[in-house]
């Protein structure tokens, strides 16, 4: 029966981007939709793409095993929502639309007036190399679900066996299927199947961030029964506080300082703010951001309850190596079939509403600002449209075999988050709120922010092989390496701006009148 549920779930999907085919006529239909979307779509569409597999896999992975204190994650994530949709969305909408911008790049080249293309240049690469990684997580994601589920289902016509012979398990199937069902719609259908699917997509979020955990607090027999089952263990004690059994400096900078940081790295993510491009009309962006606050607030917390929930019920039965199961064993556990293929479905809605906002803005970094801006490339209407595809098909198979042997989707999510943030947000962030920022301060910002994210790992390693206090210093800097990177780009960027004088060409006509 849950195979079932999934199997309806899955070809509605590929209904969806058949459906939407009929909107793709060239490049721009299919990387930005026309700027067709309403409040409801963007909102939902907005949320679903940012909140991905990590929502329902990795944060109820982290709160199983850390507890209450993943509450600092989650603040950090609601209030970068909330900073992304009042500060950015209607500037970055008037200006896409005053600049003609299809993409992220193009509207930072035009902003800043680049005529030498080095922000162009610069962006493409930071959204390819971390793009590789973040949809390689999404795909990670949908293997565990499926891992899961094909474990307790019997496979028919012998599949066990085969994906034996293979070389396969449970979890390489699942990672196929996701990922074929993930490239069907959205070759076909483009930004509007992606924006429509993740419509309907959070709509399953939303639930099975609600109802597992409220389902699961009865099956305790109330709340007191399931602080109770928290509290069991050698562990139980930190399990209901916020401060993960730590304090002073570590407490700090490890557990709070850590998790809010998560909020430093929203303005960051294109999956995201592109939705603010294709806006219809930018007079609804303040009730979309009530929408997207209040669906934020359920689905991020309803998540932290749900990895507590998988201990309460499930008992300490999963390891680091094993955590991204509690969201699915869990709904196995406490749900008919037919209920819990729903919100396993979620589940998968999860990974897939941002996976396929991310291979929209990775095929627009490539056929867009490589091939039609930076090789001078002008395909015709609909060749851009399959030119498109065919690049998207390329990226998903990249994305397939990098999740071939996989991480915590958790850890992997927050390295791409961290770089993205510190290539892009500072400069996103300073096109929509200060004149001041000239084209050179955010080159030499991009890359001092890309640099150092890939950097962190061998500086930190040669700062404690110094020994003595380096030691310490390491271990305050490390949980808020997201913090340090963006603040870096940004400082750059800001002194470089003010050292050469004068305000950045550009935000001419609608967008020097509007923006902040």
């Amino acid at each position: 029966m849950i195979l079932a549920v999934f199997l309806v779930y899955l070809c509605a999907l590929a209904g969806i981007g058949i459906y939407c085919s009929r909107f793709n006529k060239d490049v721009g239909d299919f990387v930005l939709g026309g700027r067709r979307l309403g409040p409801w779509v963007a909102a939902f569409s907005a949320q679903a793409s940012d909140f991905s597999g990590w929502l329902l896999i990795g944060l109820p992975a982290v709160a199983y095993l850390q507890g209450f204190s993943i509450t600092w994650t989650c603040v950090g994530c609601a209030s970068g929502v909330l900073f992304n949709w009042t500060v950015l969305a209607a500037p970055m909408r008037r200006m896409s639309a005053e600049y003609d911008a299809l993409t992220i790049p193009d509207l930072l080249e035009a902003r800043f007036r680049d005529t030498t293309r080095l922000i162009r240049i610069i962006s493409v690469i930071t959204i390819l190399l971390f793009y590789s990684h973040y949809i390689g997580a999404q795909f990670i994601a949908a293997g565990n679900v499926f891992k899961v589920v094909f474990g307790i289902v019997n496979l028919p016509l012998g599949l066990p066996a085969l994906l034996d012979r293979w070389g396969m398990d449970y979890y390489h199937l699942g990672l196929l299927i996701g990922a074929v069902i993930i490239l069907l719609y959205t070759a076909i259908g483009g930004f509007m199947a992606v924006c429509w699917t993740d419509f309907v997509q959070a709509i399953l979020m939303f639930f099975a961030a609600v109802a597992l955990p409220v389902i699961s607090i009865v099956k305790c027999g109330g709340l007191a029964g399931f602080c109770n089952a928290l509290t069991q263990g050698s562990e139980g004690a930190h399990m209901l506080a916020i401060d993960q059994g730590k304090s002073g400096a570590g407490f700090l900078f490890g557990v709070a300082f850590a998790g809010l940081a998560w909020g430093v790295g929203y303005p960051g993510q294109p999956h995201i703010v592109s939705r603010f491009m294709a806006i219809r009309d930018p007079r609804t962006v303040a009730k979309s951001t009530l929408i997207s606050m209040v669906w934020s607030l359920f689905a991020l917390w309803g998540s932290m309850f749900i990895g507590l929930s998988a201990l309460a019920v499930l008992g300490p039965v999963l390891d680091a190596g094993t955590r991204d199961e509690a969201m699915p064993r869990l709904a196995i556990e406490v749900f008919p079939a037919v209920i819990a293929g729903l919100v396993l479905s979620g589940g998968i809605a999860a990974m897939m509403s941002t996976v396929d906002s991310q291979l929209i803005v990775a095929v627009s970094a490539v056929v867009r600002d490589i091939y039609q801006k930076l090789l001078g490339g002008h395909p015709s209407g609909r060749a851009a449209v399959w030119l498109s595809r065919l690049v998207l098909v390329a990226l998903g198979i990249g994305g397939l075999l990098i999740a071939w042997d996989p991480p915590a989707v958790f850890d992997k999510v927050l390295d791409a988050w961290s770089g993205l943030a510190a290539g892009l947000g500072p400069a996103i962030v300073l096109a929509c709120v200060w004149r001041g920022a000239n084209r050179w301060g955010v080159v030499a910002g991009m890359v001092v922010g890309v640099l150092l994210t890939q950097l962190w790992g061998p500086l930190t390693t040669a700062l404690v092989s110094l020994g003595g206090a380096w030691q310490g210093f390491v271990d305050l800097v490390n949980p808020i390496e997201l913090v340090v990177c963006v603040g870096a780009n940004l400082i750059v960027t800001v002194v470089l701006s003010l050292f050469l004088g004068g305000s950045a060409p550009g935000m001419g006509g609608a967008a020097r009148a509007e923006a902040p």
